[in-house]
């Protein structure tokens, strides 16, 4: 199980009425976590990779066993997420990105889909700008009942035609708007056609595997040690020892996988940590309890840093945090 923001507001019921309304709702944030937590049902956890302020949106619509969202991000992010029990995601960018799903490239007119356990990681450019159709696995097969189903494996993709990628795009965009308009006659069953089509007509999926599988899970190991002992960061010739890897191949590990050289991943996930520590605002909590906390011991090149990655002073995260606590 994810460890990681969960919400369960409005998660979509795929025993309720079919003609039950849509609920739709729109969500600006200027913090990555904040913005992760908006999406109804998802257990997900985002680090911020690229450097400066954040800006998020987020357009959802929901109703029974089905729900859509157009999401927004303007930094580079890893996306960690699993969908609601039950729920099958397919997800379509607005523009060939250069996303990578559980470590492989996206390729053109690329359509993602989850596994079976719902489960998969994202790695997002800057800019990114992406569709996303979830539906209960049960009210699909009900809708198309001789439709075959991703089963095995995670999660994968496959470039799918042009012209009926192009179509659920259009389709997902007038859904989001009659839904927030409050007229939901037969857009559950228009959206289920939707995800149908993109279904029935897919290619083999590709999915990671071999040498891909294999960085995804450095890229992990390297990440449970750095929360399994925040306040002491590694070096990189300390991670090569400990995981029995070269130099290089831990680099190309993580340029294959997040973008970003391990030195780069390791200030990135600290920050992101100390952020969050800081948005917590805990009673008696300071700037640099939350960065001692995270392994930075040199205050002046930690609020460089900081502000570098995030666009603003940890001292204005933490006095925003409280205040937003206090209610002041």
């Amino acid at each position: 199980m994810l460890n990681g923001t969960a919400s369960t507001q409005n998660v979509p019921d795929h025993a309720a009425r079919q003609d039950a309304p849509w609920c739709a709702r729109s969500h600006r944030s200027t913090d990555v976590d904040e913005h992760a937590s908006h999406l109804s049902g998802w257990r997900q956890a985002y680090d911020q990779l690229g450097s400066g302020g954040f800006e998020g949106r987020l357009d959802e619509a929901v109703s029974a066993g089905v729900q859509l969202f157009r999401e927004r991000t303007s930094q580079r992010l890893r996306q960690r997420c699993e969908v609601w029990q039950g729920a099958l995601w397919c997800g379509i960018t607005v523009a060939d990105d250069g996303s990578r799903l559980d470590g492989r490239l996206v390729g053109a007119d690329g359509v993602m889909v989850s596994g079976e356990d719902g489960g998969f990681e994202l790695v997002s450019p800057a800019g990114h700008d992406i569709v996303g159709f979830v539906v209960s696995r049960e009210a699909l097969q009900s809708h198309a009942p001789g439709l075959e189903l991703p089963r095995a494996g995670g999660a994968g993709w496959w470039a799918a035609d042009p012209a009926r990628r192009h179509a659920a795009l259009v389709h997902a965009r007038a859904i989001l708007v009659l839904a927030e308009a409050g007229v939901s006659c037969d857009l559950r069953s228009a959206m289920l056609d939707v995800v149908a089509g993109l279904l029935d007509a897919r290619g083999p999926e590709r999915r990671e595997r071999g040498n891909a599988s294999a960085r995804r899970r450095l890229v992990a190991q390297v990440r449970e040690r750095i929360e399994a002992a925040p306040d002491r960061a590694p070096s990189v010739p300390e991670l090569c020892a400990a995981l029995h890897v070269s130099r290089r191949t831990l680099q190309y590990a993580f340029e294959d996988e997040v973008g970003v050289n391990p030195l780069a991943y390791l200030r990135s996930v600290r920050l992101n940590g100390v952020r969050r520590l800081l948005r917590e605002a805990a009673p008696g909590l300071t700037v640099q309890r939350a960065a001692a906390h995270w392994g930075f011991w040199n205050l002046s090149a930690f609020a460089g840093d900081y502000r570098r990655q995030f666009g603003e002073r940890a001292s204005e995260t933490l006095a925003r945090a409280a205040a937003a606590r206090t209610g002041g």
